[in-house]
């Protein structure tokens, strides 16, 4: 259940924020210092700290930024993608398929082998 409100009325982080965002060098003691003397409301510096801390760990649109834990692309799944296109060399699909095709019109992968074996040697 959510807390009810204030009795003040006035939004504590809100206002730790926006002291902060006039006067960077203030410093958590200062700002609920400065909180208590303007406002009245009491607050811990420990408080300020994590309001601040909070803040930061937003991003500009507002939501979290990516926290702690394994970075997205690092998982199993993607070891095996990997796996499987360095075994296959990095080829597309594109060039499978013609590979493929080259191998049916010489009479199989092994004649296919050796074509490209005695290319390579003329080439070279």
């Amino acid at each position: 259940m959510a807390k009810k409100a204030a009795a003040s009325g006035i939004n504590k982080s809100e206002v730790i924020r926006e002291y902060k965002s006039k006067n960077p060098s203030m410093g958590p003691k200062a700002i609920a210092e400065k909180l208590k003397t303007d406002h009245g409301e009491e607050v811990s510096a420990q408080f300020v700290s994590t309001v601040l801390s909070m803040a930061k760990k937003r991003d500009d649109k507002g939501g979290p930024r990516r926290g702690r834990g394994r970075p997205p692309g690092s998982g199993k799944a993607a070891t095996a993608a990997k796996a499987t296109s360095k075994a296959s060399g990095g080829l597309s699909l594109e060039l499978l398929l013609k590979a493929k095709k080259l191998a049916s019109e010489l009479g199989g992968v092994e004649e296919a082998k050796a074509a490209l074996d005695a290319l390579a040697r003329i080439i070279d």
